[in-house]
């Protein structure tokens, strides 16, 4: 709320104006409660006018509230303001001074801030600067930080209650219809309270709303900074409510230049479930800390991939060697527990020895560093070119660590933080340490072998290497263009070698250029003969070698592939996740699933992991979680991509949904390019598309592959859409020429509903048993 000469004030209520004031207001000069001398108002809003006013027993300027809506219900929530904000203290929360009667009236007093909102500022700057984003955006985060800490959701953010005061300052106001954390389980369900716009999906169903509300308008304020606009435009600010029920928020890269770790952190934060946000207003701070520092260094970021993940799961490009100390870690809690800090850094040290490329020194050569923690001297005395120091927190029998990598010279060069149950403390240490080991790895491999190439070669290389772990196959052939460059500058850039194989394996598949198959093929098997003679040392190239292999039909040969792949780097996240794929499809779904989870563990940002959970998850009958883990992806990445929709299609077919179905249908057609085709191919099943129709899109779909496992893929979607509409005949001889080529897929012949039909038909008999004696080959003498 502003006035003439824009001074706002704290705590000041902009929600829907009120025509509903009673009583007269006070007059300028007037003092009122015997002690408030008023010198301007501010403004009024949905619960109370405020104004400017001087404090004549302390003779400074505060602001003060009426509240003027004089109902049993507002007075409730004007108490409940003050009560709230007392037990909020921080620099980005408004500071509440005074609760009191005169008359017929209550008030409250508070700090006054001269400025303007963030509202205005809006509207007066348009898009800012990701950096600027950011700068806005961390004090909110803070405060919000400090008031979900207290036990209060402020269920009202909004750029109007946010105030930008003098030196920049950032203040949190209005916490009228806030609640205590703890009061009808977080907040009242089965009423919409709060501004319509800024409202979280709960919100807007009349669902309890939690702290994880506060995020989702932390995502939208941060979206509107970043783009100027709001997510989801309507005529009206109901209509942009329900949008966010059934519509995904577009990309704010889309018509502006936003950095893409605060385009992702924006997309997570404004997640359709609560699940899928950010786990607290701390990791969102953490998160926007690590973007600031990159933003200000680049004001005009190259599109690149998103990620969900809150810190680089890898260590950037440093300039040094192998030599890597772990220290003692720091210890904060109980003295009884204070083994925790040298347990987590043993069990570091334990799997980084373990590490090929790595040497490590025993926690015996840096515990008397464990109270100086001096870099420069730890690099000086010991030979370290890199060194890993972290704190252990225990409190409640909850246990957080915070791990980093510096250099000597006390530049940070990674970070992660973990959290659990005391309970999970060996479970955490594991994951602790194969995660810093495989971030060593991954640097060490570009120290290794890059030394002599030029920047714009390493440079082409880390873009591709984050392409693929992000966007695996919709990036894929970008990723290659950008390992050609890197080759072209660096023709012996071994890692890049083998980063080019798996781009052009992954490249050899998709529903975008089935007419190109052949030469992706041939490109694909070019590069990975390359790899095996230049980079036979590499993870990466068995990796390429396994799914060259299953792409054509060679399941033992990629099993044993990716067992050589683990030899050499039993960290590596995208192994584990293509290992436990195979092991789901092929009759081993229970250790599949835990080395799925495991490779998330490894890298959040492993999108490919949660396509083959989501089914598993659907075949076993769980179908929120199958659906959780669709909404994950779907809010996550850019489009989102024709591939998710098409999984999500047809597990919606798995459930028997066909509303969300013809849904999920519509936004692929809605894709453009080959989704029109593949929305018509799947209209057959939903009675869109006819039979003849279907058959003739079919037919073009995987004649031109040469990928067998790609066609396979097609095979099983046709029987599934033939057994849907009572085409059984089609369905068996689709099933009966996959089950010749490369189908293993156990999993789904056992247990997808669809094809209840065709259990118990002789045809459906012989081509199980040809399924099972395939997948059971692939686990003689191969790990499990």
């Amino acid at each position: 709320m502003t006035s003439g000469d824009d001074e706002t004030l704290a705590a000041t209520s902009t929600g829907a104006r009120s025509a509903s004031f009673e009583g007269p207001e006070p007059a300028l000069g007037t003092v009122f409660a015997g002690r408030y001398e008023i010198e301007a108002p501010l403004g009024r809003g949905g619960m109370g006018s405020v104004y400017r006013v001087r404090d004549t027993k302390l003779d400074e300027v505060v602001a003060l509230k009426l509240l003027t809506l004089q109902t049993e219900q507002a007075e409730d929530r004007f108490v409940s303001e003050v009560r709230l904000a007392r037990r909020v203290t921080h620099p980005n929360v408004a500071r509440t001074h005074d609760f009191g009667e005169d008359g017929p009236f209550r008030f409250l007093t508070m700090e006054y801030v001269p400025g303007t909102t963030l509202e205005r500022i809006i509207e007066q700057r348009g898009p800012l600067s990701s950096a600027d984003v950011v700068t806005f955006a961390q004090p909110i985060a803070a405060g919000l930080a400090a008031a979900h800490a207290a036990g209060v959701v402020h269920r009202d953010l909004k750029p109007a209650n946010v105030l930008v005061g003098e030196a920049q300052r950032v203040v949190l106001t209005d916490f009228g219809i806030a609640r205590a954390a703890e009061h009808d389980g977080g907040t009242h369900s089965g009423m919409m309270m709060g501004t319509p716009y800024y409202m979280s999906p709960e919100q807007v169903m009349g669902k309890p709303a939690d702290a994880r509300s506060d995020l989702y308008a932390l995502g939208l304020i941060m979206y509107e900074l970043a783009t100027g606009t709001r997510p989801f435009i309507s005529d009206n600010p109901m209509g942009s409510a329900l949008a966010r029920l059934h519509s995904c928020p577009v990309d704010p890269r889309r018509d502006h230049v936003v950095d893409d770790g605060l385009a992702s952190l924006i997309l997570r934060c404004l997640a359709r479930e609560a699940h899928g946000r950010p786990a607290s207003a701390d990791a969102i701070l953490e998160r926007l800390r690590a973007v600031g520092s990159s933003a200000s260094t680049d004001p005009t970021p190259e599109p690149r991939p998103t990620t969900e993940t809150t810190s680089t799961p890898f260590a950037p490009l440093a300039e040094g060697g192998r030599t890597v100390v772990v220290l003692p870690f720091a210890f904060r809690g109980a003295s009884e527990h204070a083994y925790l800090g040298e347990a987590m850094a043993e069990e570091l040290i334990d799997v980084l020895s373990r590490t090929k490329g790595l040497r490590v020194l025993s926690l015996g050569a840096t515990r008397r560093f464990a109270e100086t923690r001096d870099p420069a001297r730890i690099g000086e005395e010991l030979g370290a070119e890199s060194i890993v120091d972290g704190t252990v927190q225990h409190a409640a029998a909850r246990v957080r660590l915070s791990v980093r990598m510096i250099d000597p010279d006390g530049t940070q060069r990674w970070a992660e933080r973990y959290e659990g149950g005391l309970e999970d403390v060996f479970e955490l240490q594991e994951s602790l340490a194969r995660r810093v080991a495989e971030a060593l790895r991954i640097e060490l491999d570009v120290v290794t072998h890059g030394v002599a190439a030029p920047p714009e070669a390493i440079e082409h290389y880390l873009r591709a290497r984050r392409l693929q772990r992000t966007m695996p196959l919709l990036g894929a052939e970008e990723a290659v263009g950008l390992l050609d460059r890197a080759l072209g500058a660096a023709p012996g850039l071994t890692p890049a070698l083998a980063a080019h194989a798996m781009a052009s394996v992954r490249a050899w598949w998709g529903y975008e250029d089935w007419e190109r198959s052949a030469a992706r093929a041939e490109r694909a098997h070019r590069s990975v003969l390359r790899a095996q003679r230049q980079a036979p040392s590499m993870a990466e190239t068995h990796l390429a070698t396994a799914m060259w292999e299953v792409q054509g039909g060679g399941f033992i040969a990629g099993v044993e592939a990716l067992s050589r792949a683990l030899e050499l780097a039993p960290t590596m996240p995208e192994v584990h996740q293509y290992l436990g794929q195979l092991q789901c499809e092929a009759g081993r779904p229970k250790e599949g699933r835990r080395r799925l989870e495991h490779a998330l563990a490894l890298d959040p940002s492993l999108h490919l992991c949660r396509y083959t959970l989501a089914r598993v998850a659907m075949l076993h009958g769980d179908p929120e979680r199958a659906y959780e883990h669709v909404d994950h992806l779907w809010h996550s990445l850019p489009g989102p991509p024709v591939p998710v929709m098409i999984m999500a299609l047809r597990l919606s077919l798995y459930a028997g949904d066909l509303e969300r179905a013809e849904m999920y249908r519509q936004h692929i057609a809605g894709a453009g390019g080959s989704g029109v085709v593949v929305s018509e191919l799947f209209g057959v099943g939903l009675g869109k598309t006819s039979i003849e129709r279907a058959e003739s899109l079919y037919q073009r779909a995987h004649g031109p592959q040469t990928n067998t496992r790609f066609t396979t893929l097609m095979r099983q979607i046709a029987v599934e859409l033939f057994t849907r509409i009572g085409r059984t005949d089609l369905a068996l001889r689709e099933l009966t020429t996959a089950a010749d080529s490369a189908l293993i897929d156990v999993l789904w012949l056992e247990r997808c509903s669809l094809l209840d039909p065709l259990r118990g038909d002789s045809t459906f008999l012989r081509a199980e048993q040809q399924v099972r004696r395939r997948a059971a080959a692939l686990w003689k003498n191969t790990p499990s």
